[in-house]
């Protein structure tokens, strides 16, 4: 029986043996989410701390800038996506998204670091709209992408496996933004010629990795577009898409990682404060590579653990195990800056596995959800992209930016390489692990608490 026939009989391929997937289509998905990681935590880790350092823009002001952007373009163009991606399922497969992305990735990217010379106006206002279409082009690809999960597997334990081994190339991504990134910046001199290089190496990177899910992929598409009975556009209105979103499991999914990403968002934007400032490292760029490729390998470690415990355990529990551990970890760090580099990397390697746990286990959930209602699977991931937007804008940009200038951070002195005052890096301290920390805890008991939890 060929897996199209097993489908349309509801047969699941992965019950008996077989996957329309296969370990290279597995692998080939998982590697597009080395771009969507490459532009969701680029910004979040290095835009601000460009715009502070070696722009000489004020924290609050340059948050601000950040984050209406975010909040706009962003999230209207995941909603837009998301419900054309539903609306044209029939006629334009989800797959042809990645392929707009790889198209618009290299022109985004290079734009953003490439501010010309000017007033500080001008130079704002240059960020802001550079990065208004850095946002269209990420939703271009990253809501189609993460629907995409649902449609090519039936089996809820390969989804399982392909967001396993999406979170393995998450790591890749993260190893890209968080490692080569700075490690270039540093190599070229820290200016803004360095980060103009770098936003080019980075151009070439993410389209490659958007042409690898979309070709290596097609078999499944097909095998799943020629099993699913034809279906009639999608025309929603506003209450009719309130009211798909107020699925329980989605509302309360979507509540605890809405919290969990305000935090995660504060602790990125924060890192090289925290690296440089706090813990006076001159190296910080190169620090936050080995930082980055330790939370890469715990990450990867975790993997197969997280599956098998959500075997075992239910993937809710699971989620706010990891939500403890991850948030435990990140308010221990936030002390512990006077004890070196080598327990920065302790500390990153053991929050990675939390964060790994409950980022792999929600995007899961909501494949899983997604497939129960595929009519509506672009816009579920729509909003749940469009939710990153959200938290990574206000902790990652805004709250981070208003805590650092509320406690006295002088951009002034951090382009002249100065330290900064006691009251500073108390909220350096706060944004980058005591707050996350508390959010992380908010979250776990939210799903621990949850019927989501009691039914697992």
């Amino acid at each position: 029986m060929t897996d199209a026939a097993a489908i349309a009989q509801g047969i699941d391929p992965a019950e008996r043996g077989e996957s329309a997937l296969g370990l290279g289509g597995q692998l080939a998905y998982g590697a597009g989410q080395i771009a969507g990681q490459v532009f969701r935590d680029l910004p979040s880790l290095l835009l601000l701390f460009f715009m502070t350092t070696v722009l000489g823009i004020e924290p609050a002001v340059a948050g601000a800038a950040i984050f209406v952007p975010k909040m706009i373009w962003g999230i209207g163009s995941d909603i837009v996506v998301g419900v054309l991606s539903d609306r044209w399922q029939r006629r334009i497969h989800r797959r042809w998204w990645l392929v707009a992305g790889a198209l618009g990735a290299p022109v985004a990217m290079i734009l953003l670091f490439h501010v010309p010379e000017g007033s500080t106006s001008l130079r704002i206002a240059y960020v802001a709209a550079t990065f208004s279409l850095y946002m269209v082009v990420f939703a271009s690809f990253s809501v189609p992408y993460l629907a995409l999960a649902g449609e090519l597997t039936a089996s809820p334990r390969e989804r399982n496996v392909l967001m396993a081994w999406r979170l393995v190339f998450t790591a890749a991504g993260v190893m890209v933004s968080g490692a080569l990134a700075p490690a270039l910046v540093q190599r070229w001199g820290g200016g803004q010629a360095a980060y103009e290089s770098m936003a080019i190496v980075l151009a070439v990177i993410c389209p490659m990795a958007l042409l690898c899910a979309f070709f290596g992929t097609g078999r499944a598409a097909r095998i799943q577009r020629d099993a699913a009975p034809g279906a009639p556009r999608i025309r929603l209105t506003v209450r009719e898409a309130v009211t798909v979103l107020s699925h329980r499991r989605f509302s309360v999914l979507l509540s605890a990682n809405l919290l969990q990403l305000i935090g995660q968002g504060m602790s990125y934007a924060s890192m090289l404060y925290f690296l440089s400032y706090n813990m006076a490292r001159p190296d910080a760029l190169t620090l936050i590579g080995g930082i980055v490729l330790t939370a890469c390998l715990g990450i990867v470690v975790a993997q197969p653990i997280w599956v098998a415990a959500a075997a075992r355990f239910g993937k809710p529990r699971c989620y706010a195990a990891g939500a403890i551990i991850h948030g435990a970890t990140y308010g221990l760090w936030a002390f512990g800056a006077h004890w070196g580099a080598m327990a920065a990397l302790v500390f990153s390697f053991v929050s990675a596995i939390g964060n790994s746990g409950w980022a792999m286990l929600g995007f899961s959930l909501v494949a899983d959800i997604s497939a129960e209602d595929d009519r509506h699977a672009g816009l579920y991931s729509a909003v749940w992209i469009a939710t990153d937007k959200i938290a990574f804008a206000l902790g990652g940009t805004l709250l981070t930016g208003l805590i650092l200038s509320g406690f006295g951070f002088d951009a002034g002195r951090a382009v002249m390489g100065l330290p900064q005052s006691a009251g500073a890096l108390t909220g350096v301290m706060l944004a980058f692990g005591v707050i996350p920390a508390l959010l992380n805890l908010a979250g776990a008991i939210i799903m621990g608490r949850s019927p989501l939890s009691r039914a697992a």
